[in-house]
């Protein structure tokens, strides 16, 4: 699961010197008119390529004296690739070339047309075969694929009758690019665990598809771990040691340079950020020394990839813990530090707001006023927030300006970014509409978008391809998909014990998920084309009432489907608690923000509110398993288990994905018991048991372990160890 926790203008002579690169301009009819190319065989000294004459629109006359002929004696097979710069809808190819039998001119035997999305795998578009003309006249090779092609590099490959000259003007590839809809994405953050599971040919497929939504910019967003003293490519950096299990630097460098997308390295992260930030000078320093050192240990080994454009640095500033001069004037001798070392290659940061509290815009404005003062700063990728619930579509534009404005009164040569959030709080992906809305909301201050993530959350690599073909399609269109999914129909809902129902339903074919509303309120979002639910973790003796929504990649909703009903049926009376006020010890400790009270509080009796600040919860903050043993003093007959946990979205505190209750006489073999997952609630601030019914085990010492949601809170209270009988 990807959790967001290292969470992501300058003038055209400045671009060009540091190399940032500029976003494309719309294309042409003809997707080959000024583009560059190579040739595998040299034209003849006599009938030279005057440079570009085969790209440059303008057709040669049927005279053997034009310049604009280029001619080739004797080579039998000869062939031009071309980059289009973009992927781009191909409709048809063209070739002209020139017959003149008397001075030994003939037309080719065969043209063929091939393209590609990466410029390393090549397939063939259409081929023409030999064609018939007067002589002393120029003739179009022309043919047209089957459906459109879409496709980055393109090549023409021409055989020619041995011992003959081959005369060729103008080539072209007819067809659009969707590379000129805006706002769009021109590059994606990649984490480098995900990038070292694929292997050279995964790394291809991906970038073409990265290619193909017009993506020219890959940020690998950290290259090393200064705290755990590791790498992801085989270091030379004293003290460290390679954590992947591949040269992930390397692969993600050669597979961008045969793709032509421009590679940004991040430097290190640092898990003791989340807790110095700027506030120890020291530490701060030693980080800017490592980057530097990592940096240059990276260029050594990896800086004649024409692909590495640029750096990242990782440490996320925010408007919550730099909210004093003192911090921003630490940021920004770190900035300069690292990025004066870096240069002449740009430095990327991307801060983050969070509009729940901490500095407000105004403030934010003259924060970064103050730090681009004095930091040589290349790019700011903002984070907008909306993904990761730190801000909703209508403030981004009030918080992107004050930013702009900043960059402009301190140094304008600093380029404004959106790092645009792809993914939602289930850390699923957003639907189209959703983060294009937040694109365009920001449109009038920034230049250039990157996002987190295509590569994990839009990838047909990693999730249902409809993400990637309804973002595709706005390209093409410049509008999103906005026609809904068929209504579901055929819901049907059946109690099969106390606290479970079983859900079932037909849904629409475009579906990329549902929407499950249980007595009006929306308690689940399901992910993927599965038709039915197991809902769990309900209350005993109560009527459900569902219905069903299905969604589209888009974001797009139907209808809601008819009700269904079920009613659970009782559980079985336990009203004996054995754990009250017994003693437990836990694998974690609370986080002294929230801790565990006298190693009590989770016997005790008390239960929380739904207020995290309530003195009754502990809370952790990991993506690590945890549990808590229980000593009921003596071997009990156990009938029921139930633990306390608790929901606030807004500050990250998730209930867990499952809890596994375990049994054991001796404290230590434990048999488990039973696992209860994560069950469906709506979004608001709450408290909910994970229950566990139907046992008739005894046991002396029981065992909870809570496996996070992700890298976030989770809170606990009570925890409960029913029976029937004393």
């Amino acid at each position: 699961m990807l959790v967001r926790r290292t969470l992501l203008a300058l003038a055209v002579v400045v671009a060009c010197a540091i190399g940032i690169p500029s976003p494309p301009a719309s294309a042409d009819t003809d997707l080959l008119l000024g583009k560059t190319y190579t040739a595998s065989v040299a034209a003849s000294a006599s009938y030279p390529d005057s440079g570009g004459e085969l790209t440059d629109g303008a057709h040669a006359a049927a005279l053997l004296a034009d310049p604009a002929w280029q001619g080739r004696n004797g080579a039998t097979s000869y062939q031009f690739t071309a980059d289009l710069g973009t992927a781009s809808s191909i409709t048809s190819h063209t070739a002209t070339f020139f017959k003149y039998t008397g001075a030994g001119v003939y037309l080719p035997t065969q043209v063929a047309f091939q393209d590609s999305l990466d410029g390393a795998t090549w397939s063939t578009a259409c081929t023409v075969s030999a064609q018939t003309a007067p002589d002393v006249s120029a003739k179009a090779y022309a043919c047209t694929p089957g459906t459109p092609r879409t496709a980055r590099f393109v090549r023409m490959i021409v055989t020619s009758t041995p011992a003959t000259w081959s005369f060729v003007d103008d080539w072209a590839a007819m067809g659009t690019s969707s590379c000129g809809t805006s706002p769009r994405f021109a590059g994606s953050f990649l984490q480098p665990d995900l990038g070292d599971t694929w292997n050279t040919g995964q790394w291809a497929t991906e970038l073409g598809y990265l290619n193909r939504a017009c993506i020219t910019d890959l940020a690998l967003q950290w290259t090393a771990d200064s705290k755990t003293k590791t790498t992801v490519y085989p270091s030379g950096l004293t003290g460290y040691t390679q954590s992947t299990t591949t040269d992930v630097v390397s692969r993600a460098l050669t597979a961008a340079d045969n793709a032509g997308i421009k590679v940004y390295l991040g430097l290190q992260v640092n898990n003791d950020w989340w807790q110095k930030y700027a506030s120890d000078s020291a530490w701060l320093n030693a980080e800017a020394t490592t980057a530097n050192a990592l940096a240059d240990d990276l260029w050594s080994k990896y800086g004649t990839h024409p692909s590495l454009a640029g750096w990242y640095l990782s440490f996320e500033v925010d408007n919550w813990n730099f909210t004093t001069q003192a911090s921003w004037d630490a940021m920004a001798g770190f900035y300069s530090t690292v990025a004066n070392h870096l240069h002449p290659k740009p430095i990327v940061v991307s801060p983050f707001f969070n509009t729940a509290g901490g500095l407000t815009s105004a403030q934010w404005q003259s924060m970064w006023t103050s730090i681009l003062t004095t930091s040589p700063i290349d790019v700011i990728a903002l984070q907008d927030g909306v993904g990761a619930g730190h801000a909703v579509t209508s403030q981004l534009s009030t918080w992107f300006t004050a930013t702009k404005n900043a960059i402009t009164a301190a140094r304008p040569a600093t380029q404004l970014w959106a790092d645009t959030e792809t993914f939602n709080l289930d850390f699923k992906p957003m639907g189209v509409k959703d983060f294009v809305a937040d694109m365009q909301a920001v449109q009038s201050s920034v230049s250039r978008y990157w996002s987190f993530a295509y590569d994990h959350y839009q990838s047909p690599m990693q999730v249902d391809p409809a993400y990637d073909q309804t973002y595709r399609d706005y390209l093409t269109s410049g509008v999103v998909e906005s026609t809904p999914p068929a209504t579901p129909t055929g819901l049907t809902a059946t109690a099969i014990n106390p606290l479970t129902v079983n859900l079932s339903w037909t849904g629409p074919s475009d579906a990329v998920g549902y929407r499950l509303t249980r007595n009006g309120t929306l308690v689940k979002t399901l992910y993927g084309t599965a038709t039915t639910f197991t809902d769990s973790g309900l209350d005993p003796s109560t009527a459900y009432t569902y219905s069903i929504a299905a969604f589209d990649a888009a974001g797009n909703v139907s209808g809601s489907s008819g009700t269904a009903s079920a009613t659970t049926p009782a559980a079985p009376n336990n009203p004996i608690n054995l754990a009250s006020a017994k003693p437990y010890t836990s694998s974690m400790p609370a986080d002294a923000s929230y801790p565990d009270t006298g190693t009590a509080e989770l016997t005790n009796g008390t239960y929380g509110t739904t207020s995290y600040g309530d003195a009754a919860w502990q809370g952790r903050n990991t993506a690590s398993p945890y549990s808590f043993t229980v000593d009921l003093g003596t071997t009990k007959l156990i009938k029921e288990l139930s633990s306390d946990w608790l929901q606030v979205k807004g500050v990250y505190i998730f209930l867990p994905s499952s809890i596994t209750y375990a049994l054991s006489t001796n404290g230590t073999s434990f048999t488990t018991a039973g696992t209860v997952t994560a069950p469906a609630v709506g979004s608001t601030d709450q408290s909910h048991k994970y229950r566990l019914l139907g046992l008739n085990t005894s046991a002396r010492y029981i065992k909870i372990t809570a496996t996070p949601a992700s890298s976030a809170w989770s809170f606990t209270d009570e925890i409960e160890a029913r029976t029937d009988t004393p």
